[in-house]
């Protein structure tokens, strides 16, 4: 009795499981150990495409690097990538650590303020990112 009692509840755990599970698990399982953090950071528009734009951080021993991505969806959902471009200006002023993440939108400007810790000297500064355009942007050290 206790050997049908197990057997139905196992059978019943996996069905539920297979009921439950992602349809996009195996992505998230591909997904590089070096990325550390993903935010989603607005959207963006043109006359025939639309999507979202999207922060990446990877971490290593040496330092944080940052890309910004814009993603194109259709009516499904995300179907590409549409640009991916690093931020590179953060990379040529030091080795930082990201410590913040913020968006910010002024008079229909998009922001987003990196909070940063300095890996030489633990110095705090901030990196402002104004988004452009598709794979265009600035960035402003403070």
């Amino acid at each position: 009795m206790r050997g049908l009692i197990f057997l139905l509840c196992l059978f019943l755990s996996i069905s539920v499981q297979a009921k439950t599970e992602s349809q996009t698990i195996e992505q998230v399982f591909r997904l590089s150990p070096v990325i550390y953090d993903v935010k989603g950071m607005g959207n963006w528009k043109t006359a025939k495409h639309s999507g979202q734009i999207r922060l990446v951080i990877t971490r290593s021993d040496k330092q944080d690097e940052m890309f910004l991505q814009w993603v194109q969806w259709n009516e499904k959902g995300p179907e590409l990538i549409k640009s991916t471009v690093a931020i590179k200006e953060i990379q040529q002023a030091g080795r930082f650590k990201v410590m913040f993440i913020r968006r910010e939108s002024t008079n229909g400007q998009r922001k987003i303020i990196l909070g940063l810790e300095n890996l030489h000297d633990k110095l705090s500064t901030r990196a402002i990112i104004h988004v452009d355009g598709i794979g265009r942007y600035r960035c402003v050290l403070e």
